[in-house]
């Protein structure tokens, strides 16, 4: 018998694999390696002859979906061969379970040889050691799990620490040479990303931009990494034909709020080292880090945009209308749609007393409400303008800060709330002591009040803060302010204009018209500060501001 196995004539395939995920990094794993090795050992070897070669480099040993592993597999089925000869164990696998599936069951139920070269092991010889084999394919299957938990680790205190671990930058971004985990903007992407806002902006629909960076010859995403910056990328969406700019591509970046400047990473996992399969994480698990590279987009104009993207901008047949997705009805908040009975003359009409006949049914001539819109928006950038001029009047004063907290209208409003829920914590301790509530219930309730407590006294803490630091407070307050201020001169009031002001603009049954302003409880809050300030130490320059802005106030036209 022995003399008949060592007769035969083996027929045998190499099988080669290599994995930087299994954390195969040593010289000795390389597939030039694992060749040398192999066919040394067979160099000599009268009763083998090597018929074929199988390699998966860059394929983890984690699963057995490697597309050289099942080519090997259908070619031992098809009797084209009957050994396999691999480097040690964990070239050939390093799933616990699948390796030692494949080296007791299916193998020697196929009549298969297996020779691992480093481990000393050959099926056909009955003495080898099945516990040792078992014992270092749970070493190799421990491994990568470990390798893995490292790796992720590492990757988790790089994102948080704001370095972008992407193999690519997104559009509009490259790589910085001196650092790989840095992104620098793209001179050239990026100014087809600021123009896309831009194009927003002045009104144009997704498939209205895609058409103009079209007609300018603008490669699109793909194409432009392909074929100017030589990345080889692939892609879900049809590629086929001339590369052109799609509708889905320009919402995709105008919903895009890392052009602000911000690294969003983390957003997919998978369940582990071994199943592949993508995982899209919650928003809140994220992780996010402000101001991690220069921003294409300030976040002032991607608020304006994301606002606009959720209302209905669509164009007619006369072009974008001057207040288009910005009218809503003031009674059931729904879009009022722009309606022309002659094709000259113009109203905005309740979209739900027009169609489904839940609201009264009442309208407004666009041109009565345009002069409206322009003449308030030229009142709001005034108001700013003078609330900045204001607000550096007082930062040349001496204000006694004690006097502003106990003046202090905020304060005094959170720390009545603060009162208010210590009462109804007494109260039901009191009614838990007496049985009216029980236990469960008690400790829900406690739970509730203690959290809403915790966030007013740390309201308290922020307000208290912001005063005594009045200077840094104003100083952050007028970041907003220099946005509206951009405009304190224009001339000619246009839709970009408006958009960068105006958040909505309300038209109730009764023709009253409500305009809501970008920053406007910011602006409240300021003047509320003022009042404190004022009462704390009167002034003449800001009782006339206090009073004029009241009597303007209203946002009401």
């Amino acid at each position: 018998m022995k003399n008949q196995i060592l007769k035969k004539i083996y027929r045998v395939v190499l099988y080669l694999r290599l994995s930087s995920e299994d954390g195969d990094s040593r010289e000795s794993d390389s597939i030039s390696n694992q060749r040398i090795l192999t066919r040394g050992y067979l160099d000599g070897k009268s009763e083998f002859v090597i018929v074929r070669e199988f390699v998966d480099d860059g394929f983890t040993g984690t699963n057995f979906d490697r597309p050289d592993f099942q080519e090997m597999m259908r070619y031992l089925e098809e009797g084209k061969a009957d050994c396999i000869v691999c480097k040690d164990l964990s070239r050939f696998g390093r799933d616990f379970s699948g390796v030692l599936q494949y080296v007791e069951r299916i193998l020697p139920q196929m009549g298969i040889r297996l020779i691992l070269v480093n481990d000393n092991y050959d099926s056909n010889f009955p003495n080898h050691d099945f516990i040792t084999l078992r014992m270092k394919s749970l070493i190799n299957d421990i491994y990568p799990a470990d390798t893995s938990r490292s790796v992720r680790a590492n990757l988790l205190a790089k994102m948080t620490d704001g370095q972008c671990v992407a193999a690519f930058a997104f559009y509009g971004y490259m790589k910085s040479p001196e650092d790989k985990h840095k992104l620098v903007i793209d001179p050239v992407a990026g100014a087809v990303v600021q123009d896309i806002y831009h194009l927003k902006l002045k009104g144009y629909s997704f498939s209205g931009i895609a058409e103009i960076l079209n007609l300018r010859g603008i490669l699109p995403p793909l194409a432009y990494k392909q074929l100017y910056l030589g990345q080889n990328l692939k892609t879900g969406f049809q590629t086929k034909g001339k590369s052109r700019w799609e509708a889905t591509m320009v919402r995709r970046i105008l919903m895009d709020e890392r052009y602000t400047g911000v690294l969003l990473q983390g957003r997919t996992t998978t369940p582990n080292h071994k199943v592949k399969r993508i995982i899209h994480k919650p928003e809140d698990e994220w992780v996010r880090v402000e101001n991690a590279f220069e921003g294409l987009i300030d976040k002032y104009t991607f608020m304006v945009v994301a606002n606009l993207l959720e209302r209905d901008t669509r164009k007619s047949a006369g072009g974008m209308a001057l207040l288009s997705g910005l009218v809503e009805c003031g009674d059931c908040h729904q879009n009022m749609v722009r309606k022309s009975p002659d094709s000259r003359n113009y109203y905005y009409v309740c979209s739900t007393s027009l169609y489904e006949k839940e609201c009264t049914s009442h309208s407004i001539s666009e041109k009565r409400l345009i002069p409206i819109i322009k003449k308030c928006v030229q009142i709001y950038i005034a108001k700013i303008v003078e609330l900045d001029a204001v607000l550096r009047h007082v930062q040349t004063r001496s204000v006694p800060k004690q006097k502003i907290l106990e003046a202090d209208k905020i304060l005094q409003v959170l720390r009545q709330e603060c009162d208010r829920i210590m009462k109804i914590k007494k109260n039901l301790y009191e009614s838990y002591c007496e049985g009216l509530l029980e236990e469960e219930e008690f400790k829900a309730y406690k739970k509730t009040y203690d959290e809403e407590l915790i966030q007013k006294e740390a309201a308290i803490k922020r307000q208290q803060e912001d005063i005594l630091n009045l200077s840094a407070t104003m100083d952050r307050q007028q970041e907003w302010m220099k946005r509206i201020l951009l405009y304190k001169d224009i001339e000619e009031i246009d839709r970009t204009v408006i958009v960068v002001m105006v958040k909505r603009i309300s038209i109730r049954a009764d023709k009253m018209v409500s305009i809501d302003f970008w920053y406007e409880d910011e602006y409240e809050r300021l003047r509320s500060l003022l009042e404190n300030i004022n009462q704390a130490q009167p002034d003449a320059v800001l009782a006339s501001f206090l009073e004029d802005s009241k009597e303007g106030g209203d946002r009401i036209a």
